[in-house]
């Protein structure tokens, strides 16, 4: 019988799972319910020794008599501290020493109560990886509990072998052992650095055994050399490969993938999910192919990372490739097995039937034209949020470099970042921004290094319009003043204040009069277009637009 703590019921399950079976543990009531789990366990091996610090030694003893990582267990307080010495060791010695220590919930840090100090990253500067576990009540915490485990455990050997650390608060009552089994826990798995052959054969066979096989490409910069790559296992494997405008590639005919899972009924959604999917890149901008991916029944999803870095965006990861994503695409090409499923045809008929949007004029009409006129070989620069979003609804031209400030997703320097880029490049650089994220980063424009070569396009419609599509939000009594920020200013002084050609459009026919002269490679100064959109009028386009994609996969 088991604790009846969930993120020990976790821990232990994966220790077993990752082969770390031999324990020392040092007595406690705090860790009773890691105690009682592991020694009623015969796959464990345990060693009791009372004092802390000598614990910790012994620990690693261990490890150099069998050449594996072992844990040392003990209860929260200053019992902790007494294992600082031996990780030090573990650590400048590059030993697998895996540090489990019983914590009090955090409520309780500074209110007097026994054996309680602050022990998250207690030992951060000697320790290759900390974490502090959640107290498990829902899926989500599981899910990160389950994460952050394997994070830690992967993190003995990274590389460079050496101790890690896992902090796991537990409340009372603390001595309930009516578990009889340890839950089915996903394993992550990682690459070695080295990348040895007898690997790349078992990602090949692997590979191999699924039909139903799928790439996504995040945030990557321009000339990152994938494009071949990819469009050799679309064309020759029957890969199905989603990429967005951030991803630096070229677009194919799916490009319109997270339109497609929002009009999809349920029956063809089932279809259109994989069996296998690899990740490569940065950040991915849409979130319904996100929360598509962790409903899915995925069978592995390996995610490349060069760094080693355990990512799981879509909550379904089982192994981490550790190779730079070049080196393994053209693995799977030179050793895996041509082949064609009716796969890629089943996303490809599904992608085929969402048009792009053809609306009145609104901030869609707006990004739409803006959109198929950017000249080739030029730079594109997005705003965050609703930019973002409407310029995924386009075909981007060719030979366009894309950027954005995505590794938080804030708005606070979009508009800088332009201007930055701009001034240090001679291409031609446009950015595409709404009213909030360029009124907050105004003073990007407030320096002494703009050049000719920069446009704005810059989208008012008086407010934060993405926070009306929310749902729920748009319920509030807040939202007009207090959450959308509603406004009403304009660019004008400040643009032309800031030596900057400044440009309006009130309709569509203004808009037509100002496009010819915000396209001109060839300028004296800087040009802002700043176009004015309703609202309301925009939130109407979006439904409609939306809506229509529905009935068009009817």
């Amino acid at each position: 019988m088991y604790s009846d703590k969930r993120s020990v019921l976790q821990l232990v399950a994966l220790l077993k799972a990752h082969g770390i079976t031999h324990i020392v543990l040092s007595p406690g009531s705090r860790n009773s319910p890691l105690i009682h789990s592991f020694v009623t366990d015969n796959d464990f091996t345990c060693y009791t020794i009372v004092d802390e610090r000598s614990a910790g030694f012994f620990a690693l003893g261990v490890i150099q008599a069998i050449n594996k990582p072992v844990a040392v267990c003990c209860t929260s307080g200053t019992a902790v501290l007494n294992l600082g010495s031996s990780v030090a060791e573990a650590f400048y010695q590059e030993l697998p020493l895996l540090v489990i220590t019983a914590d009090r919930p955090q409520a309780w840090l500074g209110q007097m109560d026994g054996q309680t100090i602050p022990q998250i990253n207690i030992f951060r500067r000697i320790t290759r990886h900390s974490v502090q576990l959640p107290l498990i009540s829902n899926k989500e915490e599981e899910w990160h509990c389950n994460r952050l485990i394997n994070e830690a455990v992967l993190a003995l050997d990274n590389g460079i072998k050496g101790p890690t650390h896992i902090n796991i608060p537990l409340e009372e009552p603390l001595f309930r052992f009516e578990t009889e089994e340890l839950p089915q826990v996903r394993i992550i798995r990682k690459s070695s650095a080295a990348y040895q052959d007898n690997e790349r054969d078992a990602y090949e066979s692997r590979f191999n055994n699924y039909d139903k096989r799928m790439i996504i490409v995040g945030q990557l910069p321009p000339e990152n050399g994938l494009a071949e790559q990819l469009k050799i296992l679309e064309e020759e494997f029957g890969v199905v490969v989603l990429s967005e405008q951030l991803s630096n590639t070229p677009p194919n005919e799916m490009y319109l993938f997270d339109t497609m899972l929002y009009a999809v009924s349920e029956e063809k959604r089932d279809r259109l999910m994989p069996d296998l999917v690899i990740s490569l890149g940065g950040h991915v901008v849409s979130k319904r192919l996100k929360q598509f991916l962790r409903s899915a029944p995925i069978h592995e999803h390996w995610h490349i990372s060069p760094t080693g870095a355990v990512v799981d965006t879509f909550q379904q990861v089982s192994e981490i490739i550790r190779s730079d994503e070049t080196t393994f695409l053209n693995y799977l090409i030179d050793k895996a097995e041509k082949k064609q499923s009716n796969f890629k045809e089943l996303w490809e008929e599904a992608c085929s039937a969402i048009s792009e949007p053809e609306t009145g004029f609104s901030d869609l009409s707006v990004v739409c034209r803006f959109m198929r006129h950017l000249p080739q070989k030029s730079v594109l620069q997005l705003g965050n949020s609703n930019s973002i979003r409407l310029a995924q609804l386009f075909k981007l031209p060719t030979e366009i470099d894309v950027f954005s400030n995505r590794g938080t997703n804030g708005i606070d320097g979009s508009l800088s970042t332009a201007a930055g880029f701009s001034a240090s490049s001679e291409k031609l650089t446009f950015l595409l921004i709404g009213d909030l994220s360029f009124f907050y980063d105004m003073n990007g424009l407030w320096n002494n290094h703009k050049r000719n070569n920069l446009r704005i396009l810059l989208n008012n419609n008086a407010g934060g319009e993405i926070f009306y599509t929310l749902p729920g939000l748009n319920k509030s009594e807040a939202l007009e003043e207090h959450i959308a920020a509603s406004h009403q200013t304009s660019a004008k002084a400040w643009a032309e204040q800031q030596g900057i050609l400044y440009l309006s459009a009130q309709n569509e026919k203004e808009l037509e009069q100002h496009l010819p002269v915000f396209f001109t490679p060839v300028k004296e100064q800087p040009i802002l277009l700043e176009v004015f959109t309703s609202m309301a009028e925009n939130a109407e386009q979006i439904r409609a637009y939306y809506h229509q994609q529905k009935n068009n996969l009817k």
